[in-house]
Parts: C-alpha cells; structure tokens; sequence
C-alpha cells in the first residue's frame, strides 16, 4: 500500500512531498543504519528513486510497475 501512496504523494504539490524529498538536519545516534521509506520504494520496484519518481508521475505507468511487486508481498505473509 506505502508504494501506491508514494506516486499519490509524488503527483501533488503538498507538505507531505516535501517532508518526503527533504532531509533533516542534524546527527543520528550510532547504531544499525535504519530502513528509509525511499529505499523500500527503490526495493520494492527494482528501480532507482529518481527513476520511480518520473514513473510515479503517470498514474497508470506507476500502477503497472507496482502491481506484480504489491502481489508478491501479500504472498509471503
């Protein structure tokens, strides 16, 4: 569901994208490098993140390239 948010969030102007392509300033604690909701995307759909943002832009182009990887997740649970 997160990758289907993603070309929703990618496609409007809001706060929510640019939470999203921003960073925050400052240091993280030592420690096991945490999992970023960008880098599931690029997991999730075998493609870079600049790749999937133009992709994400077409709604239907987005669906396709999601959909095969959507199915293979709810399989495993």
């Amino acid at each position: 569901m997160s990758e289907a948010y993603y070309g929703h969030i990618r496609r409007h102007q809001s706060l929510q994208k640019s939470i999203m392509e921003g960073k925050i300033n400052g240091k993280r604690q030592q420690g096991r490098k945490r999992k970023s909701w960008l880098g599931n995307i690029e997991e999730t759909t075998t493609r870079r993140i600049n790749e999937c943002c133009e992709v994400a832009l077409d709604r239907e182009e987005w669906r396709r390239t999601i959909a095969p990887n959507l199915w293979q997740k709810t399989e495993h649970r």
